[in-house]
């Protein structure tokens, strides 16, 4: 199994939700972080359609469709026929939203700011530029970053290129991307992380499960369910009338691992393949930092060392 603290699968996950947390904390519920970046993406080019806003927002077509049909219910987006096209439409911000706006901006770069914060000071614009690398923020027109072209928002905004919320939830669907085409359908990472606690604390119980795996109750029982049912686990029941039941990997599981987790290996080493193993080793160094709060577990990742140290020799 990889080692979870050490694997940035993982850590993005854990990222994403420190940023999360911190996002409602900031902003108290009136907004939150994807409805933010297609605020953003509607400053920046008003007039846009959905297709649009969702390449700028990094939002999939779905995501996207829920995400402009609650802010023009709420009054922040405007949305009118395209005078082109009729089945089209144009989207545009409302006064409330600019006037939103100026004070969310602040609160959604201190967020940032929370975010960074177990990140040396002089190393969080190197960061920054790996995180973007690995999110790919270059391949969206006019988002790449000073120089591009990208026209100058109406109201105050930050930066989606060189914001790190954006840029790790942009990398986490990277991640998911890249494991359904190696892994496939056998297996979620998430199910990945929960096989991996109990790999590494056999005969846990669900919740240090959830803990172990970075999941809240609601999707540690959902995804301890689906592996049951699927015959990757076994449960032991407690004796004397407890009510602790505790989980085993079952020997099938155990067989399929030994499949999955070299393909699990490659997923990690393509999701870093944007940067050389030392810049790897530094931002993974980092990530752990924000995925942990400043406290990460001490490393210890073989699987995941063997996959970098064999891209390293493929690259030299």
């Amino acid at each position: 199994m990889l080692g979870l603290s050490r694997t940035p699968g993982h850590l993005i996950r854990r990222a994403q939700q420190v940023h999360t947390a911190s996002w409602a904390q900031r902003l108290h519920g009136e907004l939150t972080g994807p409805q933010y970046a297609a605020l953003v993406a509607v400053a920046m080019e008003p007039g846009i359609d959905q297709s649009r806003l969702a390449e700028l927002a990094s939002l999939d077509k779905n995501t996207a469709t829920g995400v402009v049909r609650r802010l023009v219910t709420q009054g922040w987006i405007q949305r009118a026929a395209h005078p082109a096209d009729a089945r089209r439409h144009v989207l545009r911000l409302t006064a409330p939203a600019r006037a939103a706006l100026r004070y969310m901006t602040p609160a959604a770069a201190l967020v940032q700011e929370d975010l960074l914060q177990p990140v040396d000071a002089g190393r969080r614009d190197a960061f920054i530029d790996l995180l973007a690398r690995i999110a790919q923020v270059a391949a969206i027109p006019r988002l790449a970053g000073p120089g591009t072209g990208a026209p100058v928002a109406e109201v105050p905004v930050l930066p989606m290129a060189r914001t790190p919320g954006y840029l790790i939830r942009r990398a986490q669907a990277r991640h998911a991307s890249i494991w359904g085409e190696l892994v496939g359908s056998d297996l979620t990472g998430p199910q990945y992380a929960v096989l991996a606690a109990l790999a590494l604390q056999p005969g846990a119980d669900q919740a240090t499960i959830g803990r172990l795996a970075s999941l809240d109750p609601s999707s540690t029982a959902d995804i301890v369910g689906r592996l049951d049912r699927g015959g990757w686990l076994r449960r032991v029941l407690p004796s004397g009338g407890g009510r602790r039941v505790s989980w085993h990997l079952s020997s099938a599981a155990t067989d399929r691992l030994g499949r999955i987790t070299p393909l699990a290996e490659q997923v990690q080493a393509e999701f870093l393949s944007p940067l050389d193993p030392s810049e790897a080793s530094c931002f993974i160094d980092d990530l752990a930092l924000i995925a942990y709060r400043g406290a990460p577990p001490a490393p210890g990742d073989p699987g995941l060392s063997a996959a970098l140290t064999d891209r390293s020799a493929r690259l030299s």
